[in-house]
């Protein structure tokens, strides 16, 4: 089990701390590609806050063996 693994399994357990890791791992990467589409750096930041509030509450729908959490943060923005 990765680093990734670990914390999403955390994140499940509702743990505060491996969502801020996850947060910061991730935030960036999401928001860049918000933006591309949305093309409003304002609108994308509150997008992008919103995936990662859907996140805490649908962490536990997440699932290791059918792709990449990155993938399911992209499919959810």
């Amino acid at each position: 089990m990765d680093k990734t693994d670990r914390l999403v399994e955390q994140l499940k357990a509702k743990d505060v701390d491996a969502f801020e890791q996850l947060h910061n791992m991730y935030a960036e990467n999401i928001l860049g590609a918000i933006n591309v589409i949305i093309q409003d750096e304002a609108i994308s930041k509150e997008i992008c806050q919103d995936v990662f509030v859907k996140v805490w509450e649908k962490a536990d729908l997440y699932d290791t063996t059918k792709g990449r959490f990155f993938t399911w943060l992209l499919n959810m923005a």
